[in-house]
């Protein structure tokens, strides 16, 4: 359940990074539109690294489909910025992106109340995945010709996170886990979320079926 609106951050600043001029002022209404006690500035370029001195929360749309930069990257780290992408069904996130991912809503999701859904989900520290999103895995088939260890070469986890994939092989919840490596159930949510992400699986258990079909994870 989404946390209440009056727990967020009074002074939260949100910067929309949307290049495309009709989906960002559709973003602009819905944005106003929300009950949220934020303030948002509207930015067509990712690299106006100006705009994000003071943001807490980064939502961004086609940059993703590129790799990012260092500079950008550095920024993100340097500040701990939560990042929401929003994506078509069809895009394929660059991977550089996904490691600074805080969540992905789908456009074909967005709505008002699934963009403060998202956000609230984000700024809270929960990794945020619309249905859409969600649903990829088992409506969208591999292409043909592919085999596992083409698929497997695109998909790149850190030490952290395979250590996090073992232990919920293991059938570890995310408190046991949490217990396990010595960091919140905070931390394990976000890596549970990353991990989700790049290997384009709705859950848990079907994250490690996919994990072990690539060759990443030998149980």
């Amino acid at each position: 359940m989404a946390a209440p609106a009056d727990t967020l951050d009074p002074d939260l600043q949100v910067v929309l990074v949307i290049p495309d001029d009709i989906r960002r002022y559709s973003v602009e209404g819905m944005f106003r539109s929300l009950d949220l006690p934020v303030t948002a500035q509207f930015v067509t370029d990712i690299g106006d690294l100006s705009a994000l001195c003071d943001a807490q929360l980064v939502i961004s749309s086609s940059n993703a489909l590129e790799p990012v930069c260092d500079k950008i990257a550095d920024k993100l780290r340097a500040h701990n910025l939560h990042v929401l992408i929003l994506v078509d069904s069809g895009d394929s996130v660059e991977p550089s992106w996904i490691d600074h991912a805080n969540g992905f809503l789908d456009w074909a999701d967005l709505r008002p109340e699934t963009l403060r859904e998202a956000i609230l989900d984000v700024e809270a520290g929960r990794f945020h995945v619309s249905a859409t999103v969600a649903r990829r895995s088992v409506t969208a088939p591999d292409r043909a010709g592919d085999d596992a260890s083409q698929r497997a070469s695109m998909v790149a986890l850190t030490a952290r996170e395979q250590q996090v994939l073992r232990l919920i092989a293991e059938g570890q919840s995310n408190r046991q886990v949490a217990r396990s490596l010595s960091i919140s159930e905070h931390g394990v949510k976000r890596v549970v979320g990353i991990i989700l992400a790049k290997l384009n699986c709705p859950n848990r258990t079907l994250a490690v079926v996919r994990a072990i079909e690539l060759g990443l994870l030998t149980v």
